[in-house]
C-alpha cells in the first residue's frame, strides 16, 4: 500500500471514529487500525527527510549539518 493510501484510510478512520457511532468494539479495532497506519506514515516520512538530508547542495563543499 502507497503512503497516499494509508493517509486516505487514516483520514476514513479518523472521521469514523469523530462521528461517534461506533460501537466500542468496532472503535476500538478502528483506533487499532488506525495506530498502525500513522505509525506506517511516519516511517515512510523519516525515510523521505533522511534521503532528502542526503541530497547535495550545489556550491556547498565540506561536511553536511543534520537537521
Amino acid at each position: 500500500m502507497q503512503y497516499e493510501e494509508k493517509m486516505q484510510e487514516l483520514t476514513q478512520i479518523v472521521s469514523r471514529l469523530e462521528s461517534g457511532k461506533l460501537s466500542l468494539e468496532e472503535a476500538s479495532k478502528l483506533y487499532a487500525r488506525g495506530m498502525e497506519l500513522a505509525a506506517d506514515c511516519h516511517k515512510v516520512l523519516e525515510e523521505a527527510v533522511l534521503q532528502v538530508q542526503e541530497i547535495p547542495v550545489p556550491g556547498e563543499t565540506g561536511m553536511k549539518e543534520k537537521v
